[in-house]
């Protein structure tokens, strides 16, 4: 099974960017460090990089909790099948404010409460009848029963508003790195927000946004993808 590389994905998000925004004329060339440069009267060096909401090694960021989440739900549903339950599906949805940090605690209370409503129809489950397991936010079950049922995550969540705090990180992590870009006259950093990503997906704040600062990139621009929402961050 092939994989994408990073550079092909900064290059796809590049010529989706290329179309909403007016570039400098030039010749465009992909690499590394930076990822793109525009050879023209001047040369431009722009780095990308993805908006993730929280950064990617803490335990409650969106990337991590989304695998835990799938890990969960898969052994639960091993637990529940091997005490002889039924083959069906659920959907469950999770709470945001309450990252999973007990795995296998919260493994036994999911394959407990399906064995509670095993007899239950079709349709959402209401929040009382799990109100002990506060990482659920939603569930719904189909009790019809399948050869090969699968439990789902389905994603319950709402869309925040860009946070420039986070955006300043992002841009001081950038940076640090600077010192290994190529030679250029000035340098870029395009930000994308990948709407379909959980882990990114946030509303752009055009207005009154308070402007970041940095000596290293000429331009901060902010891209959410498929909307073409573009702040111009610096």
């Amino acid at each position: 099974m092939s994989t994408i590389s990073n550079q092909n994905i900064e290059r796809y998000y590049f010529e989706q960017f290329r179309k909403a925004y007016s570039l400098p004329s030039g010749t465009i060339k992909y690499g590394d460090s930076p990822d793109v440069i525009i050879e023209g009267e001047r040369r431009i060096g722009i780095e990308i990089t993805n908006f993730y909401l929280k950064k990617g090694e803490l335990i409650d960021s969106r990337q991590v909790q989304s695998k835990i989440r799938k890990e969960v739900l898969s052994k639960a549903q091993k637990v529940y099948l091997k005490n002889k339950g039924q083959n069906f599906e659920i959907s469950f949805g999770f709470d945001e404010s309450q990252p999973i940090r007990n795995k296998t605690s919260l493994v036994n209370k999911i394959a407990d409460f399906a064995k509670h409503i095993e007899g239950f129809k079709t349709g959402e489950i209401i929040k009382d009848l799990y109100q002990s397991i506060p990482e659920l936010s939603f569930v719904y079950l189909n009790n019809e029963e399948y050869e090969n049922p699968e439990w789902r995550v389905v994603q319950v969540y709402d869309v925040p508003i860009l946070s420039r705090n986070r955006l300043a990180e992002i841009v001081t992590d950038k940076e640090k790195r600077a010192k290994n870009y190529k030679e250029c006259d000035e340098y870029w950093l395009l930000v994308v927000v990948d709407f379909i990503n959980s882990s990114q997906d946030q509303e752009i704040q055009i207005e009154g946004f308070e402007k970041i600062q940095t000596n290293i990139f000429e331009k901060v621009i902010v891209y959410k993808t498929l909307f073409n929402h573009i702040l111009e961050a610096k």
